[in-house]
C-alpha cells in the first residue's frame, strides 16, 4: 500500500513538473519564465482592466522571471504592490522586487495581451494611501497592516 502511495506522489510530481516546463509564465504560486501572448498597443488609460484580479509580471529581460500579482486601477493608472497578504516576506526578499530594483523594464500580461512597460516606485504618500485603499476595497483578504511595509509601483509605458 505504501509503495502505491509513493508511486502516485511521484507521478503527480512529474505531472506538475511537466506542466511547469510547458508553461509560458507563472502558474498559481509558481514563478515562470518569458510571458507568451500578443503584444498590445499601449492603452490611453487602464480603466478597462479595473475588474481584472490578477496580471502576470515579467522581470529580467535577459533571463525572464514572471509572477502573478494583484492589480488596481486608480485614476486611470495601473498599480501593483509587494507582499500585501499575510506572511513573513518583506518586499525586498521577493525575487521580482530585486529584479525591478536592478532594471525597471518589465512586461505585463493582462488577459492574454502583453505590454512592454516600466515600473516606477510610488513616493507620494497621499497617492500611496489611495492605492492601498483601492487594494483593500478590491481584495478583502488583504492584510491592511502590511500596507505600511509594502512597496507600490505604477505601471508606466516603456520608453524605446
Amino acid at each position: 500500500m505504501r509503495v502505491l502511495e509513493l508511486s502516485r506522489l511521484r507521478l503527480a510530481a512529474g505531472f506538475v513538473a511537466a506542466l511547469l516546463s510547458l508553461a509560458c509564465g507563472p502558474i498559481l504560486m509558481f514563478s515562470g519564465g518569458r510571458l507568451s501572448g500578443d503584444e498590445g498597443v499601449w492603452p490611453t488609460g487602464w480603466q478597462h482592466i479595473a475588474d481584472v484580479s490578477q496580471i502576470q509580471l515579467e522581470t529580467r529581460p535577459d533571463d525572464p522571471h514572471s509572477v502573478n500579482l494583484w492589480i488596481v486601477v486608480v485614476e486611470g493608472e495601473a498599480y501593483i504592490a509587494t507582499s500585501l497578504l499575510l506572511g513573513t516576506e518583506v518586499p525586498d526578499e521577493r525575487e521580482w522586487v530585486r529584479n525591478v530594483a536592478a532594471d525597471p523594464r518589465v512586461r505585463v500580461r493582462v488577459e492574454g495581451v502583453v505590454y512592454p512597460a516600466q515600473l516606477e516606485v510610488l513616493d507620494d504618500e497621499s497617492l500611496k494611501a489611495r492605492v492601498l485603499e483601492a487594494f483593500a476595497a478590491k481584495y478583502p483578504e488583504l492584510d491592511r497592516d502590511r500596507g505600511s511595509g509594502a512597496r507600490f509601483y505604477r505601471i508606466g509605458k516603456r520608453d524605446g
